[in-house]
């Protein structure tokens, strides 16, 4: 949905403080609802989370660029949350999941549209794509959602 058709949102949860010296592409990236990921320029590698220095084993290089993702994924492995504080706790049950994108980047994230008191429902190993929740003009949250492939 274009930002000029969002309205208020109903998310409770803790609002981020975009790091505008390693995360700005990011938090910009989820205000168009794309996921954009750091890329190292050297190995061709993507990573998360952002940060100055590629993270991968023998590379540490410096030369990073920014890169819209896929927004695709697997579900690499998930968990019921039963106890939260701050505004999650309006959300109890709700699922928490390690998502690995087709980048090969795995994130940890909110699986959402998925009933937490089935979990023998979640599939691990299912496709998963990316959405944004609109939060103000400045942040949107990213969150998973299972994908059904025919």
């Amino acid at each position: 949905m274009p930002k000029n058709e969002m309205s208020a949102s109903s998310y409770t949860g803790p609002i981020p403080d975009p790091d505008i010296l390693t995360a700005k592409e990011f938090w910009e990236g989820t205000q168009n609802q794309q996921l954009v990921l750091p890329k190292c320029l050297s190995c061709k590698e993507f990573f998360f989370y952002p940060r100055i220095i590629c993270p991968k084993k023998g590379c540490h290089k410096t030369d990073i660029a920014w890169e819209v993702a896929s927004g695709k994924g697997y579900l690499y492995t998930f968990a019921i949350q039963y106890v939260a504080i701050d505004g999650w706790k309006e959300k109890l049950p709700f699922v928490t999941a390690f998502i690995d994108t087709d980048e090969k980047v795995r994130m940890l994230s909110v699986l959402k549209n998925v009933d937490p008191t089935q979990p023998q429902s979640i599939k691990i190993g299912s496709r998963v794509e990316v959405k944004f929740e609109y939060v103000n003009d400045d942040i949107s949250i990213p969150y998973w959602e299972l994908v059904n492939d025919k």
